[in-house]
C-alpha cells in the first residue's frame, strides 16, 4: 500500500500541474460563470503549496522517514479543505451543470476528497511503522 500511496501522490502532484495548465489554457474560456472563474482563480497558490507537501510527503514515505506522516496528514487536510471549498461554492452556486468542464470538476472535487481520506488512514494506519508513536 505504501507503494500505491506513493504513486497517488505522485499522480496528485501531475494531476494538479496538468489541471492549471489546462484551466489558464482552455477551462477558462470553456463559457463558465464569470464568478466561478473569478473564484478558481483564487486557487493556485493553495494548490502549489498543496503540490509541494504532496510530493514532500511522497519522498518522506520513500525514504521511510516519519516527517511523512505529519506532512501527510498536512497534505490531507489540505486535500479536504480545498475539495469542500470547490464543492461548497459549486452547490451554493447552481450545482454542478453537465457540461464536460463542470463534470470534470465534479471529478477534481471528489477525487481531492477521497485522496483526503485516503492518506490519512494510510498514514494513521502507518504510522507506528514510520517509526511515530503517538
Amino acid at each position: 500500500m505504501r507503494a500505491f500511496t506513493i504513486a497517488l501522490l505522485w499522480f496528485s502532484v501531475a494531476a494538479i500541474a496538468a489541471y492549471w495548465l489546462t484551466f489558464f489554457a482552455f477551462l477558462a474560456d470553456a463559457g463558465w460563470d464569470p464568478g466561478y472563474v473569478a473564484f478558481e482563480r483564487a486557487f493556485p497558490p493553495a494548490d502549489a503549496v498543496l503540490a509541494c507537501s504532496a510530493a514532500a510527503t511522497a519522498e518522506a514515505l520513500r525514504r521511510r522517514r516519519a516527517l511523512a506522516v505529519p506532512l501527510g496528514l498536512f497534505s490531507a487536510g489540505q486535500f479536504c479543505f480545498l475539495g469542500l471549498l470547490d464543492v461548497t461554492y459549486a452547490l451554493q452556486n447552481g450545482g454542478y451543470n453537465l457540461t464536460p468542464a463542470m463534470l470534470a470538476e465534479l471529478a477534481v472535487n471528489l477525487s481531492s476528497l477521497g485522496m483526503a481520506g485516503w492518506l490519512g488512514v494510510f498514514l494513521w494506519r502507518c504510522r507506528q511503522s514510520l517509526g511515530v508513536t503517538a
